[in-house]
């Protein structure tokens, strides 16, 4: 029974190696298992409700890279500069800024530790999005 899981457990070590391997392309890079995924949705100030009334397009993705202690982000067109606000709600940590979107990428370094993080995104039409997650 031991050799068993035990083979399992090499198995299993051996995937997720294999799936976090930097080697392994698709279309995009496989992402590695530590990335966790943030879910982008309209931002509740619009949709006093809380949720869309139908099915809305979100034309930002992100998430977290904890290697790289950032937010990846990636846009499905150039949207044009928006706003980029990151708020950790544990520590009080606050940052804002401007993000071109004309490479359909970018960054942002997460420099508050961990906690729980809110993430704003204003573009210049004035819609905005919203995402959260923790560190």
């Amino acid at each position: 029974m031991i050799k068993r899981s035990s083979l399992l457990l090499v198995i299993e070590i051996l995937f997720l190696s294999f799936l976090c391997s930097e080697t392994v392309y698709a279309i995009e890079p496989a992402p590695c298992l530590e990335d966790t995924v943030i879910v982008i949705w309209p931002n509740p100030e619009i949709d006093p409700g809380g949720r869309p009334r139908s099915e809305v397009f979100v034309p930002i993705s992100a998430s977290y890279d904890s290697m790289l202690s950032s937010v990846i982000l990636y846009f499905t067109s150039n949207l044009g500069e928006i706003e980029v606000e990151v708020l950790n709600t544990t520590t009080g940590g606050y940052v804002s800024g401007m993000v071109d979107t004309s490479f359909l990428s970018a960054t942002v370094p997460i420099t508050f530790g961990s906690g729980h993080y809110i993430l704003l995104f204003t573009l210049p039409s004035g819609q905005r999005y919203r995402g959260e997650f923790d560190v």
